[in-house]
């Protein structure tokens, strides 16, 4: 061997085999430098640059590769010579293969599309009977990443058998590991397959990541490269795996199944094993990462857990470093974030990885370290970006919305042109009906164009973000792409535009290398080393309907990816614990201690601390000025920097000295709750709310004679005719009853119903209808809740009707029953259910509710502890924080 580098034992025998090679390199053993050894060892041997090619899977990883075959080959070989080799990622090499043959025009498609187009398909079969807040945040994400991991198998709509899915569903169904029927589970494979075709076919004659692979593989003519190096071989999927057996004479392969941890990608530990049995297997096993102690204990976690434990322990057997350290720690802890706080303090000069299973994790933690000060690199998006996200998304939807209640909303947020206090006047104006006093914000607004954008985001958006930092000035960058990727789609619609931001992917940027301490995600910190790494893993979920499906189609296409995707977690956790050098601490709890403890190469440590979670600190009086300033108020803005801000501790002394009555739904314990539902009035607006209102007034009607079911809409025909159904049931139950009320209003002293000081408080209620039977009374409160989760608050509501009914109409409580009709009962996917039931009170709730009610009378009486009460809630919002502020009287 030419080469002039200096290999270890193991990496000289490597660079020595002549035949197909396949490196399985444990951990911190130096796969990347051994690959970028044996180019140079290609070279030095003869071989043309042009005739080798290597992949790998990232542009950083790339570029890593390219730095390093360029160091080793400085004084050695020209830079025209090395240019001339060919380093790729997977979708850049097929990419370039199709542009370069014309098989495709260059058009990509990014997974926001894809997201775009599963909502619309949807929202088109009305498949769920979930808020669409849930549906984009927690259901579209996971549609997306199954079909993208199917596709990575080469398996398209056209090739999915539904039938045969189906028919396995009934085989692979497991009642204790989901909530949700088998007839739902089959209800959304068909969704599943509709979303997928309508996306497929969204996309006209352009192409997505997957389709470059496919699209490859159908197409390619070309002469193959006599060398082919792929790095982290371990986590090609079946496509990729295809491409390199195709495009190369000779393959040199180096990874570790140990490490495999991009299952949801398509990575396969089947192809690592197909490798191997076509490839001569070499091994990569003296560490040059971590202490011994962090190896031993790594290996003993790995091997104790896994059902491969022969072959692993031949991989393992020589997992050898250089340096001693300290043994892992173990805590136990309900206060991880103050442990991880603690571990950031006691090793200032380190560098420290805090990682995690989940970006939400990553959020949480985030605006722990943010409120205390602590600077960090992230590789994920922090709490600061999904709140800034929320901030514009509130305030441009106002500027476009016609619903004043959008425009009012708007007013709160950080780049309103108004003042906290004028967007309290005006919240309270709406829920009073002085529309006198709300023109100014009707003509508030601006039309869907793009130079409209431009300018809104170029004058107040942009300015008030860099104000903000870093995280605040990339998101509003990142919205205002998506707008105008939006835009260009075709014609806009104000609930497309947003369901169009909503759902994008979030894309991040990492910012602030700098720091010593870095936040990531285990899949991020893949390649990644750290002094100290602090490991929070998460508990196992149960399997959602989506994993059940994909299971099914999988299967129906004769691949079984169960076995290989059940190890994954021990292999996320393996990989976590092999990026620390010197220290490793996981944190756990209690429940999931045992996981984690290795007798003899671990130490644990208990404590019962709890987190006291602290609010991200932000200056909300330099923000509500300087968007005054921005809007041109000059004067205004001066005036708010030198206010004392007494006003608000004035509005909520004045609503307790002048509140007249209180209501159910008017009794909340939560202060924040409180205000912003009773004092402030921020109106809402919720599709749930009306289809409730809808079907409300209609059972009223068809109840008084005054219309019949068939005269409403669809789905307020069916609750109306569930309830209908219900009232002849419960006929059977109480004999002789008719009805004698319906939405009938109920208003007493709050005095005679409780111990009550102030004799002139009322005290107010709305009863769906009210029966009349052979030995007493029944009270109905109609529901439309698509399930009964929420059955014990409208239990406790129901007792209070009826303390109320028994009070204003003389008659004792124990002659009047109350129950619940449930008339829209349907599950979370839709399956044309639509169902009804009867919820009798069998316990008197009332009791629970004297106890809401008297923390509401104790902050009437003394404002100032419902104030300090607010003080002392914790709220992740930006409008908690002003107020907060406000009432904190900081300065500024």
């Amino acid at each position: 061997m030419p080469t002039s580098l200096q290999p270890s034992k193991e990496q000289a025998e490597i660079l020595n085999s002549d035949k197909n090679t396949i490196v399985i390199s444990n951990p911190g053993t130096g796969k990347t430098t051994t690959l970028s050894m044996k180019v140079m060892s290609l070279l030095e041997s003869g071989v043309k640059p042009e005739e080798i090619l290597c992949i790998t899977f990232t542009e950083k990883a790339k570029k890593e590769m390219f730095d390093a075959i360029f160091k080793m080959a400085k004084g050695k070989l020209s830079d025209s010579d090395l240019m001339k080799l060919n380093i790729h990622t997977f979708h850049s090499f097929a990419y370039n293969y199709l542009v370069d043959s014309s098989v495709v025009t260059g058009d990509i498609v990014g997974n926001n599309l894809m997201r775009y187009m599963i909502l619309g398909s949807f929202e088109k079969n009305n498949a769920f009977h979930y808020s669409k807040d849930y549906i984009i945040s927690d259901i579209v994400p996971k549609t997306e990443n199954a079909m993208r991991y199917i596709k990575s198998f080469g398996i398209t709509p056209d090739k999915i058998d539904v039938e045969k899915a189906n028919a396995l569903l009934d085989k692979l169904y497991d009642q204790a590991k989901t909530s949700y029927s088998l007839d739902e589970i089959k209800a959304f494979l068909r969704y599943f397959v509709d979303a997928y075709i309508h996306y497929e076919d969204s996309k006209g004659n352009a192409i997505d990541y997957s389709d470059m692979l496919l699209r490859f593989i159908e197409k390619f003519r070309g002469s193959k490269f006599k060398h082919v190096l792929v790095d982290e071989m371990q986590d090609m999927n079946e496509l990729e795996a295809r491409i390199a057996q195709m495009v190369g004479e000779n393959l040199f392969l180096v990874g570790d199944s140990k490490q495999a941890i991009f299952g949801f990608q398509g990575g396969s530990i089947k192809n690592f094993l197909k490798f191997t049995g076509i490839c001569e297997s070499k091994l990569l096993s003296l560490n040059r990462r971590s202490c011994q102690e962090i190896l031993d204990y790594s290996k003993e976690h790995f091997l104790n857990r896994t059902k491969n434990r022969d072959m692993f322990e031949r991989e393992l057997a020589c997992f050898k470093s250089m340096d001693r350290g300290q043994i892992p720690k173990i805590i136990s802890t309900s206060a991880y974030l103050s442990k991880i706080l603690e571990v950031v303090e006691t090793n200032q000069e380190k560098t420290i990885g805090i990682i995690t299973r989940t970006n939400k994790q990553i959020i949480e933690i985030s605006q722990y370290l943010d409120a205390n000060n602590i600077r960090y690199s992230s590789t994920s998006s922090q709490a600061t970006t999904e709140q800034a996200k929320r901030e514009i998304l509130n305030f441009v939807r106002g500027l476009i919305s016609d619903r004043i209640e959008a425009k009012i909303s708007a007013a709160f947020t950080i780049f309103s042109p108004y003042t906290l206090k004028e967007a309290f006047d005006m919240s309270r104006a709406h829920k009073n009906k002085e529309s006198d006093k709300l023109e100014k914000i009707k003509a508030w607004g601006m039309a869907m164009k793009r130079e409209e954008f431009d300018s809104l985001f170029d004058r107040v958006v942009f300015p008030l973000c860099v104000s903000k930092g870093s995280e605040w000035f990339a998101t509003a960058i990142s919205v205002k792409r998506q707008i105008d990727e939006y835009l260009a789609m075709g014609i806009p619609t104000e609930e497309g535009l947003f369901d169009y931001i909503s759902i994008a992917e979030e894309s991040y940027v990492e910012r602030n290398n700098s720091s010593k301490i870095t936040l990531t995600t285990v899949h991020k910190a893949k390649g990644k080393a750290f002094d100290v790494v602090v490991y929070i893993p998460t508990t196992s979920k149960r399997t959602t309907f989506v994993d059940m499906i994909v299971e099914a189609i999988l299967q129906s296409s004769d691949i079984d990816v169960k076995t290989e995707l059940e190890e994954e977690s021990l292999r996320v956790d393996f990989v976590a614990f092999t990026r620390a050098k010197e220290k490793l601490v996981v944190i756990t709890d209690d429940k999931n201690t045992r996981n984690y403890y290795v007798e003899n190469l671990s130490e644990i440590q208990v404590d019962d601390r709890q987190d006291e979670m602290v609010a991200t600190r932000l200056n909300n009086r330099l923000s509500e000025a300087f968007s005054l300033f921005i809007a041109g108020r000059t004067k205004e803005s001066e005036a708010l920097l030198r206010s004392e801000n007494g006003w608000l501790e004035e509005t909520i002394i004045d609503y307790f000295k002048n509140v007249e009555h209180f209501s159910y739904s008017s009794v909340k314990t939560d202060p924040y709750e409180f205000l912003i539902e009773n004092i402030i009035k921020i109106p809402r607006y919720h599709a749930a709310t009306d289809f409730g209102s809808a079907v409300h007034h209609a059972l009223a009607e068809v109840s008084k004679g005054s219309a019949r079911p068939e005269q409403f809409a669809d789905d307020v025909r069916r609750a109306v005719e569930n309830g209908m159904k219900a009232i002849e049931q419960i006929k059977r139950d109480f004999l002789g009853l008719k009805i004698i009320g319906v939405e009938k209003p109920r208003k007493l002293p709050l005095g005679s119903m409780i111990t009550c000081d102030d004799q002139g408080l009322m005290f107010i209620g709305f009863i769906d209808a009210i029966f009349q039977h052979d030995k007493g009374y029944l009270i109905i409160d109609y529901k439309t809740d698509k399930n009964s989760n929420r059955v014990s608050d409208h239990k406790r509501q129901l007792a209070v009707y009826r303390k109320m009914h028994s009070i204003l109409e003389g008659v004792p409580e124990e002659q009047i029953s109350t129950c619940i009709v449930f008339v829209a009962l349907r599950g979370g996917i839709n399956t044309g259910r639509f169902d009804w039931s009867v919820e009798y009170e069998k316990r008197n709730a009332f009791p629970t509710f004297v106890s809401h009610l008297q923390t509401v009378l104790a902050w009437k009486r003394d404002p100032k502890k419902f104030i300090q009460d607010l003080l002392d809630t914790q709220k992740d919002e930006l409008l908690y924080d002003a107020i907060k502020e406000k009432l904190s009287g900081v300065k500024s």
